[in-house]
């Protein structure tokens, strides 16, 4: 099978080029530099906990903070939306909160943001963040070593990846929000690169460990079971085992009870005020963002059909390429990796820092400027209609996720490239 190296097609892109390797290397620098100044200000004209634009600092990382506090004095509360709301205010007193974020994540969840909590809450953050920042280089040091590009490319070396990373507008709106998207990019990265590898019991760990955001797992499992990579699947079992069982252990079932039941809540998010539904990703998101309650039923009726045809779409090519080489079958772990973002009801802008190891996959095979194009778009359409989401109030962000998933099946089926990749 010939492969010819997208990094290579870029470096030999005529100069004329818009998409050609010195804007490349250009643009992310100047994106960097510039949203970076931005966030500064916004920091240094701070009035307590709100920033110079207005905006909570950090606001989810108080959350996760205030979680842990519960969860150390009365874990049975970590749902209790005015004790949440109580102590989120006490974290930023005198600062005057304006509402508050509920704790989403899964019971499970809560005893690692309590770890949190054994240092000041400014403390915790700027350790948070350093951390953030820090995984781009791990990340990017890890998929650099599947894409060799700087023997092929001097443009597209480790230093420009870490740049493109750290420029990535769904990471720097996780900053900013201080989210636990580096976390879900260093598993995904992990699990991406141990399926590359066929690392399979890797992979299962690494699965198990993402179940705090457990709609992420699903097209993994999906190839798993199709693939009958059964050291996966059992690793995957044992390490949800034991941190669920070790968790029922200390404080019996009644919040994984509860949190079932607040399933419908958080499906009404979207049309709660003060809710940001313009920064979800999802189909479910920009529906619920221009029609009216009285269609959530019927919306939500879309949303999971499209679930159940994309979970079979993604498991019938992955039978077609069962037995394959696992380098003929990146269309397939890249259409994993895009499936939570497309079907499932809830993933916001920060949540996209996924594409980051998809699209290195991705650009593994592709021998068109086509994917240059595709990336371009969605590096720069990310950050446009984010604020144009932010004006109008519709979820204009998840139209990047839908045409990838067309992109991605047009690629799959194209068939130039069928016959590159299926022989």
């Amino acid at each position: 099978m010939s492969r010819i190296s997208i990094w290579k097609i870029m470096r030999n892109t005529s100069s004329m080029s818009f998409m050609n390797a010195k804007r490349v290397r250009d643009y992310p620098r100047l994106m960097l530099i510039t949203t970076y100044i931005i966030l500064g200000i916004n920091l240094l004209l701070h009035n307590g906990w709100i920033s110079g634009f207005g905006q909570v600092i950090a606001g989810d990382f108080v959350m996760f903070y205030s979680t842990g506090i519960i969860y150390r004095t009365s874990p049975e509360l970590i749902y209790d939306y005015d004790k949440q709301s109580r102590t989120q205010q006490s974290l930023v007193a005198p600062t005057t909160l304006t509402g508050y974020n509920p704790y989403m994540n899964p019971p499970y969840v809560a005893p690692f943001y309590s770890i949190l909590t054994h240092i000041p809450l400014e403390w915790s953050l700027l350790l948070w963040t350093i951390l953030a920042i820090g995984s781009i280089f791990l990340v990017m040091r890890l998929l650099f070593t599947l894409v060799p590009v700087e023997k092929q490319s001097p443009e597209l070396g480790y230093s420009q990846l870490v740049v493109i990373g750290l420029s990535f507008f769904p990471f720097i709106e996780g900053i900013q929000a201080g989210q636990n998207h580096w976390i879900t990019l260093l598993l995904v990265t992990g699990i991406t690169y141990a399926m590359y590898k066929e690392k399979w019991v890797t992979t299962g760990i690494l699965t198990g460990l993402l179940i705090y955001k457990p709609q992420f797992t699903i097209g993994f499992i999906i190839l798993w079971l199709i693939w009958r990579k059964s050291k996966a699947l059992l690793a995957f079992t044992a390490v949800t085992t034991i941190w669920i069982g070790a968790f029922i252990l200390q404080n019996g079932i009644k919040l994984l009870l509860l949190y079932s039941q607040l399933s419908q809540v958080f499906m009404d998010l979207p049309y709660i005020a003060g809710f940001p539904n313009y920064l979800l990703v999802t189909i479910y998101g920009l529906l619920t963002s221009i029609f009216p309650k009285d269609l959530q039923s019927i919306i939500t009726f879309l949303t999971y059909f499209i679930i159940i045809i994309g979970a079979i779409g993604l498991g019938w090519f992955a039978n077609r390429q069962k037995g394959y080489p696992m380098v003929e079958r990146i269309p397939t772990i890249v259409g994993a990796l895009l499936l939570p973002l497309l079907a499932t009801p809830y993933a916001l802008v920060h949540d996209m820092i996924i594409l980051l190891p998809a699209y290195v996959m991705w650009g593994i095979y592709s021998n068109t400027n086509r994917y240059i194009n595709i990336s371009a778009t969605v590096y720069l359409g990310v950050f446009i209609l984010t604020f144009i989401a932010s004006v109008t109030g519709i979820a204009w962000v998840s139209l990047i996720t839908f045409g990838l998933f067309i992109a991605l099946t047009t690629w799959i089926f194209n068939k130039n490239n069928s016959n590159t990749l299926m022989n």
